[in-house]
């Protein structure tokens, strides 16, 4: 819990530092469709730190069952800064990424793909994920202020949880 509101306030804080400095070239709004296509609402800010480093973070929360007959679930909240640098211009073309990740899940009664986490099917999860990993990705401007990007990366994590033995308790 600790954890958590810590992180909330560090990213209050440096969003309202930030939006007293900064104009319209030096940051960006961001969402991720695939989360969207999870029904998990998310967004997310970069902030320009110089001509080719900016920081930002993502946050996503998904607050809902996924079937609520069978009492499926997958609920979590994420929260994950970066930094990023551009290889050519800020907000345009490739960048690698360094990020790290925190999530508190609750998820049960879920199949995932290529049998990966067994354990969630027929049990029940709650608990915390912290990760750090990297990425390589492009971004693409469409106009003044549409861009969109496609970003690969990788994450190595550490989880630690309660189980419980039916999916639906």
């Amino acid at each position: 819990i600790i954890l958590r509101r810590y992180i909330y306030c560090l990213i209050i804080s440096i969003c309202l530092i930030e939006a007293s400095v900064v104009n319209a070239q030096d940051f960006a709004f961001r969402n991720n469709l695939l989360y969207d296509a999870t029904l998990t609402p998310n967004l997310g800010i970069e902030l320009k730190l110089d001509s080719v480093w900016s920081v930002g973070t993502n946050a996503g929360f998904n607050a809902w069952d996924i079937n609520k007959s069978k009492n499926k679930k997958w609920r979590h909240v994420m929260v994950s800064p970066f930094v990023r640098h551009y290889n050519e211009q800020m907000f345009r073309g490739p960048f690698w990424s360094l990020h790290t990740l925190y999530s508190h899940y609750n998820v049960g009664g879920v199949k995932f793909p290529l049998g990966i986490y067994p354990k969630v099917r027929n049990h029940r999860l709650q608990g915390d994920l912290l990760a750090l990993g990297g990425s390589y990705g492009y971004n693409w401007q469409l106009t003044d202020h549409w861009h969109i990007e496609v970003e690969l990366g990788m994450a190595l994590g550490y989880t630690w949880y309660k189980e419980y033995d039916c999916p639906h308790c």
